[in-house]
């Protein structure tokens, strides 16, 4: 199977996120305008898709970046601006405490990676090991390391949860799961089914769709349209399209430009 998925990748970094994007807001377009009306289960399950593909994307971004800190920072920005439109789009009023848009999910998130990653490396090695090479770990330091990794990991999900972020704790275990499996499709794609069934149920396990174009991930960029700022128009658009299905939603449905922010 991996070998036959090898040789027909052809889907780039630029184009998962496209993808992600598109799925994304056809789902918001259904929550936010569309509640009740036929078009709005389909709409939603097509963006089920969105959420595994952007873990998936954080995973890698993780082992590319030149800076895991700024990576950090630029999405804590953007969840910092994200949070009045979501609030607006999510539950009509702002501030809302009950719960935290995604981009604070995708940031603890990634810290967790972090963590997780470096735990072998702070589980000292045997002297003798020559520099450049991995450290050759006794049982008793790999099961140190395990510990390690597991109460990182366990940490970030509670901490997900106890922010009530979007996805919450179930969130940042399907970004371990990218992060754990990775290269490793036939293992992945029973992970990422399991914990969508398991964690959330409902629709979601239809996210496992996104299995499709991730396994067919060529490991290549792709195109940069706007360099520096063409990147940044990937976090801009997440609280720009909330904000702009908000205004949408009062012009349709209240008609009153007075409330727009109320």
């Amino acid at each position: 199977m991996e070998a036959a998925l090898q040789s027909r990748k052809c889907v780039s970094g630029f184009t998962l996120k496209l993808i992600a994007l598109i799925t994304m807001t056809i789902d918001h377009t259904a929550m936010v305008l569309l509640v009740g009306a036929p078009p709005y289960w389909p709409m939603r399950i097509i963006g089920r898709i969105a959420f595994p593909i952007y873990c998936f994307l954080l995973v890698e971004g993780y082992f590319h970046t030149h800076s895991v800190r700024r990576y950090t920072l630029r999405l804590l920005i953007a969840a910092v601006v994200s949070d009045i439109p979501f609030d607006l789009a999510v539950d009509g009023f702002w501030p809302s405490w009950y719960s935290q848009n995604v981009m604070l999910t995708l940031a603890i998130g990634l810290v967790t990676v972090w963590l997780v990653d470096h735990s072998r490396g702070w589980v000292l090695a045997p002297a003798g090991t020559q520099e450049g090479e991995p450290p050759a770990l006794t049982m008793g330091q790999k099961a140190l390391a395990w510990a390690l990794m597991a109460v990182f990991s366990l940490a970030g999900i509670w901490l997900a949860d106890f922010c009530c972020t979007d996805y919450s704790g179930g969130g940042v275990l399907l970004i371990l799961l990218f992060y754990f499996f990775r290269n490793k499709p036939v293992d992945l794609c029973i992970a990422v089914l399991v914990e969508l069934t398991v964690c959330f149920g409902g629709i979601e396990p239809y996210g496992a769709l996104a299995l499709v174009p991730i396994l067919l991930y060529n490991g290549q960029r792709g195109p940069n349209p706007g360099g520096k700022w063409g990147q940044w128009f990937f976090y801009a658009y997440y609280p720009l399209h909330l904000g702009v299905l908000f205004i949408l939603y009062k012009l349709l449905f209240t008609n009153a430009w007075v409330t727009l922010l109320f």
